[in-house]
């Protein structure tokens, strides 16, 4: 019961830290540090303790490519990670996958369905 509290509460203190946000990345990081906070906690029962944006570009289409930082509790200590996804001109995923970027394969099992890279 405790870490569905402790993660919501890292969740709105990231997301409140986040909202005025306007620097290179566009402005939109609280929305997008929403978007990987609702995509991980589809799978995850572990917490979530830091997310930040690292980039963001802007993709031909319209879409934008996001990259986040993550720092989650692995089941035994904190660990780090990086993810790509794909955010839309209404501000919603583009795809179900959200890209661990380490290990090359969606968060949750999502199916594949964009390249990462060249």
């Amino acid at each position: 019961m405790r870490t569905p509290i402790l993660a919501a509460l890292c969740l709105a203190a990231v997301l409140g830290a986040g909202a005025g946000c306007s620097r290179s990345t566009g402005g939109g990081e609280a929305r997008y540090l929403a978007l990987f906070a609702s995509a991980w906690q589809k799978c995850h029962t572990l917490g979530l303790y830091e997310v930040r944006v690292e980039a963001v570009t802007p993709l031909p289409d319209g879409v934008k490519r996001v990259v986040v930082r993550y720092l989650f509790n692995n089941g035994m200590v904190p660990d780090q990670g990086r993810a790509a996804m794909l955010v839309n001109a209404q501000g919603r995923l583009a795809s179900d996958c959200v890209l661990d970027l380490a290990a090359g394969i969606c968060l949750c099992g999502a199916g594949k369905d964009w390249h990462d890279g060249p």
